[in-house]
């Protein structure tokens, strides 16, 4: 039942503000009725306490009168009564109850008359003058023909002479019908042979006056009676949202509630004033935090009100995460999983400012009279520093007798990601439908005005499901793509709408190749969001014009300020490039607290059980992918079950480790940089346990953020300066086997920045650099070398304008020395009382060498050794013992190209 989180202006979700976004009132309330809430009377409650009074003035609804056609009666009382086909004066066909008599009845069984009362009934008939008898009525019982139970009669005056003159009459009925009854209709006249008939009837149409209802149930001034001691308020039972629950010990105030930092004044910011101060503290002093505070209010409704709404729409807003109940029925839960059945319990994620999310309560959860509202505020964890709570309205819902049309499928969120390898892309979008959708591919050249040849692909999806945020996601997967390609696509289907169409281009799928690289965009996290955008937008801009062949968009992590806010993750998908070049994305300490990170971005290779997710509402996982000769893994660094990343780490680099010629490692929590994350506790702890299997595997380069500043580093190897003799700041750097590159990137939107750690040993920083400008990283491979040019995307100054660099390093490995594949071992062995040097040298070429062994007492050629054959040789000392010792073999055979003559030595025991 959880609904769309929305900000503090209500609309229908965090980052859209348009109408199409909010699933229509029908279908919301049909979801919640699904439920099955009972409509029954609920008991006064046990303190006499007025409920709260409309809350501001009452608008009218219409009430729709309730049709019951004549000739739709369930029997009669025969005589002659029939239902019968004519005409009105205006030639218009109808149905119609004919060949009345006096005393006639029509029956109608278990006729709903609905829960607002009527209090009219309204026939339409034909009285003929030349057929139809004197004083003709008709009278209207409910369930039995009693005096008691009779309702109205109607009397019928002269129409016309003819049996096409209908008209109507409407008189108010004696008492107030609702609900379910059997209806009886007993006709009567004063007969005579000429004129024997009562009438020929259309319709009985029993109406209602307009029902009037507030604006909203709930408003500023609503009180509340709360809890804030700490306390269970029932437990194991929810009766403290029942009606029956005695809260008489309770405070009574109005909202909104809050608490910051224990402060008798509480500042929130202006968006979230306070009107009541919580308890903060359990002790009323410090840390741990009170987990949940409790709400409870009431609301009067009338059966007509019910009768005339589909519902009530509230607007609630809270930090952390809220649970509605109504009548003891909860109906609505925000983030509030980790709560379970506890009425006492942490729960939801550290949302930054309150969320305003909207819930809905279905007429059937309602009851005529008193209804209880209760509400369950949580905090998330023993430190939390703030706690909000503020129900803004609780408006009626007007039932809409017709079934709306549905609401069009409206598409968003799309990201192109990177796929396993260059022929494939990897596709994310998000739907306010859940419809069955495609993704369409063809070749640009082919797509004209946005219509697709028949020869488009069709792509499954791969996965979907609901979101945080009340839509939809979905995943499909772009395969067999051509090289030097330029390919259009769209995701949704012909029957519920599609998609923009949007283009990308593959290059070469082998040789050079340029990424961008960027530190944490984390929109939202200055306070600004526009401004946060903004930056983003013209950093992507600045670094695709200025590389416009650069083949990946690869982040650092920190995509957004608050994992499961969407403005901000609208924000950040907000540049065009998102859906042109392929996004590698990484899970940071900022996105990690919501399931979003998973929703937003489909992930090539990922394992879900390395680096896992710390709760069910939280994202994990590592994954990997290979681009031309780059074997990319990226982990999720906010888990540190490091035996698990490890397993995962060694398994991908077994497989596919010896297929490229570079491998790069990813993750968000920089452990070589040097501003004020570098001492943390958490990263020190990373530092010591990483580095090691990141040598290990032979990993060429780390690509890092979260401290927001630019470090590159020394070559580490081991967790330790590889080279003492490395000079700060090189232009060039040669790794030998183990030795890897650590590079943290700077804020790539100009959203947060960090000042650089001073009065400590950072003996890891190569560069350091904090200029407050937004940066990016130009990443160039090829065979021989990665060339990684940090520039500003921002201006310094005059003297540092857009695109001046930064720092620039290239990265290369240390030449390995030519060698031969031949095995040499040497031994001792005795013959008639003289000691002899054996040696052996197995050829384990592909072809033919020569060999020549040399030991302190001879020498042996020997040519043309096949692939798989030894050269053996035992040579006589001449003596009867001898001292360890070494021989030198020489192999002369082909590497490549190229004759190259190699040395190989091998040790001998002493002996004799």
């Amino acid at each position: 039942m959880l609904t769309t989180e929305s900000p503090s202006d209500a609309f229908g979700r965090v980052r859209r503000h348009s109408v199409a976004r909010r699933t229509t009132v029908t279908a919301v309330l049909l979801a919640l009725t699904a439920g099955s809430f009972a409509a029954t009377s609920v008991p006064a409650a046990a303190v006499d306490r007025p409920a709260t009074p409309l809350v501001n003035a009452a608008k009218s609804i219409a009430v729709e009168p309730f049709r019951l056609e004549a000739e739709t009666y369930s029997s009669n009382n025969g005589g002659g009564t029939k239902t019968e086909t004519s005409q009105d004066a205006d030639g218009m066909s109808l149905d119609n109850v004919g060949g009345t008599w006096d005393g006639a009845e029509i029956y109608f069984d278990d006729v709903d008359f609905g829960a607002v009362p009527r209090s009219t009934v309204t026939v339409r008939y034909v009285n003929n003058s030349s057929r139809v008898g004197a004083n003709p009525s008709l009278e209207f019982y409910i369930d039995e023909k009693t005096d008691e139970n009779k309702i109205a009669t109607a009397a019928l005056p002269v129409t016309g002479s003819n049996w096409n003159a209908y008209d109507t009459t409407t008189v108010d009925l004696d008492a107030a019908l609702h609900g379910s009854h059997k209806l009886i209709v007993v006709m009567k006249v004063t007969a005579d042979d000429a004129h024997p008939y009562v009438g020929n009837f259309d319709y009985f149409e029993f109406g209602a006056p307009a029902v009037d209802v507030p604006d909203t149930f709930i408003g500023a001034e609503t009180l509340w009676k709360y809890s804030d001691n700490n306390t269970d308020p029932s437990p194991g039972s929810l009766e403290w949202t029942t009606a029956e629950f005695d809260d008489a010990a309770w405070t009574e105030a109005p909202g909104a509630f809050g608490a910051k930092n224990n402060s008798a004044t509480p500042d929130l910011g202006a968006n979230f004033p306070v009107e009541t101060v919580l308890e903060h503290y359990i002790d009323g002093s410090a840390a741990p935090t009170i987990p949940t505070y409790h709400f409870r209010t009431d609301i009067d409704i009338t059966a007509e009100q019910i009768g005339v709404i589909e519902g009530l729409q509230g607007s609630v807003t809270y930090d952390d995460a809220a649970r509605v109940y109504v009548n003891g029925e909860k109906v609505a839960g925000f983030l509030d999983e980790r709560a379970g059945d506890s009425n006492l319990a942490y729960a939801g994620t550290s949302n930054g400012d309150p969320v305003t999310s909207d819930f809905t309560i279905p007429a059937d959860a309602l009851v005529p009279g008193e209804n209880q509202i209760a509400i369950a505020l949580f905090q998330d964890r023993e430190t939390s520093s703030d706690v909000y709570f503020d129900v803004k309205s609780l408006a009626p819902v007007e039932k809409q007798e017709e079934e709306p049309e549905p609401p069009a499928l409206e598409i968003s969120d799309i990201v192109l990601g990177v796929g396993a390898s260059e022929q494939e892309r990897n596709l994310a979008w998000y739907t306010n439908q859940d419809v069955p959708q495609v993704a369409q591919l063809a070749k640009a050249a082919d797509v004209s005005d946005g219509a697709f040849p028949e020869t488009a692909q069709v792509f499954e999806t791969t996965a979907g499901g609901g979101t945080t945020s009340g839509e939809f996601f979905r995943d499909a997967t772009l395969s067999g793509l051509e090289q030097n390609t330029e390919y259009a696509y769209r995701v949704g289907s012909d029957e519920s709408g599609w998609s923009e169409v949007f283009t990308f281009r593959t290059q070469e799928f082998d040789g050079a190749f340029d990424f961008l690289f960027f530190g944490d965009p984390q929109v939202g996290a200055s306070g600004n969001l526009g401004n946060d955008e903004a930056g983003w937008i013209d950093t992507l801009n600045v670094a695709s014009n200025s590389y416009p062949d650069a083949e990946l968009l690869f982040s650092a992590g920190d995509q957004v300020e608050h994992a499961g806010n969407e403005d901000h993750y609208n924000a950040f998908l907000k540049p065009t490039q998102m859906r042109e070049i392929p996004v590698v994305a990484t899970n940071g300490n900022h996105d990690v607290g919501s399931k979003a990170y998973e929703q937003h971005y489909n992930l090539p290779n990922e394992d879900l059980t390395a680096g896992p997710a710390s709760s069910g509402t939280s994202s994990g996982g590592d994954y990997w992918f290979i681009y031309k000769d780059v074997l990319f893994v990226n982990i999720n660094s906010n888990s540190r079950d490091y035996d698990s990343h490890n397993a995962f780490l060694e398994k991908v680099v077994a497989e596919q480790g010896d297929k490229v010629k570079w491998k790069m490692l990813a993750f968000h929590h920089s452990i070589y940089s040097a501003a004020v994350h570098a001492t943390d506790g958490d990263i020190i702890d990373r530092r010591n346990n990483m580095p090691q299997t990141i040598s290990e595997l032979g990993f060429d380069m780390v690509l890092m953020g979260h401290d927001h500043h630019y470090t590159r580093s020394y070559l580490i190897k081991d967790g330790e300066l590889a080279d003492s003799e490395e000079q700060a700041a090189a232009d060039e750097v040669v790794a030998e086997d183990g030795e890897v590159l650590y590079v943290t990137a700077n804020s790539a939107s100009g959203s947060k920045y960090y000042n650089l750690n001073t009065g400590i040993d950072l003996w890891w920083s190569s560069v350091r650099n904090q200029e407050r400008v937004r940066n990016y990283s130009a990443v160039e491979v090829t065979d021989e070398s990665i060339t990684v040019r940090t520039l500003r995307s921002q201006a310094n100054g005059t003297a540092s304008p857009i695109n001046s660099v930064v720092d620039e390093v290239v990265l290369s490995k240390a030449e390995a020395a030519d060698d031969l594949n031949v095995a040499v071992s040497a031994s001792t062995r005795t013959l008639a009382g003289k000691q002899y040097v054996s040696v052996a040298a197995k050829n384990e070429e592909a072809a033919p060498v020569d060999i020549v062994v040399e030991t302190p007492y001879g020498s042996k050629t020997f040519t043309n050794v096949q692939p798989g054959k030894s050269a053996n040789v035992s040579i006589n000392s001449r003596a009867g013992s001898i001292p360890a010792g070494e021989v030198t073999v020489s192999v002369t055979g082909t590497s490549g190209s190229e004759t190259i003559t190699v040395e190989k030595s091998a040790s001998y025991p002493a002996a004799g």
